[in-house]
């Protein structure tokens, strides 16, 4: 039996790896350019993935430069940056945690299209003023693949619209399979799903 990978880059030769998400540049960057131009304006300049550092490279070393993991940080490295900030915990309620220890401020977050409201809105909940941007789409492929689920005993997510994405491509969720997560949003939605499964079953 084999393992299924979802996501856009499969850590490990022998998964079986069909990505469920695929990174596109936004149809009007409008909006990207002039929160490029004001950047300077900001204390903080948040990436929560090394898809915003390629989409919306850090241009200066003002505002502070803040990372939500190695792989982001080591992708503003490569773009230029000289100091960043990484935060202990590399998830959403990693980066609050952080911030929560640091001079309030003005917060600038370039991501994807279907980001989740936890960053913004926790930030805002602890004083700070938050604006985010959308810096790149992030859409299921249009040629996604399917594949012979009777051949894979784990399923491994490594984001919450992956998942979305299975359910859109498969119909469902199998529940006879061992189904891994990639970080503690990813596994917050899982057991959403999995609860509403659950639920949908008694009624």
């Amino acid at each position: 039996m084999k393992t299924l990978y979802t996501g856009i880059s499969c850590p490990d030769t022998s998964f079986v790896h069909t990505p469920l998400i695929e990174i596109k540049p936004v149809a009007d960057t409008s909006r990207l350019m002039e929160a490029a131009d004001e950047v300077d304006t900001y204390d903080y300049l948040l990436y929560t993935s090394r898809h915003a550092v390629t989409y919306f490279p850090p241009r200066c070393q003002h505002p502070v430069i803040v990372a939500i993991g190695p792989v982001t940080t080591e992708a503003l490295r490569l773009a230029g940056a000289e100091t960043i900030k990484q935060v202990e915990k590399d998830d959403s309620y990693g980066v609050i945690d952080w911030f929560a220890e640091q001079p309030r401020g003005r917060v600038l977050i370039p991501r994807s299209n279907l980001a989740l409201s936890i960053i913004p809105e926790g930030l805002r909940n602890l004083g700070f003023d938050v604006t985010t941007v959308t810096a790149y789409e992030n859409r299921m492929p249009e040629n996604a693949m399917k594949v012979d689920l009777s051949q894979v005993d784990t399923i491994v997510f490594s984001s919450p619209s992956t998942i979305d994405n299975f359910i859109r491509l498969y119909g469902k969720l199998p529940t006879d399979k061992q189904l891994l997560t990639r970080g503690r949003i990813t596994e917050r939605h899982l057991q959403e799903v999995l609860k509403k499964i659950e639920g949908d079953r008694r009624e």
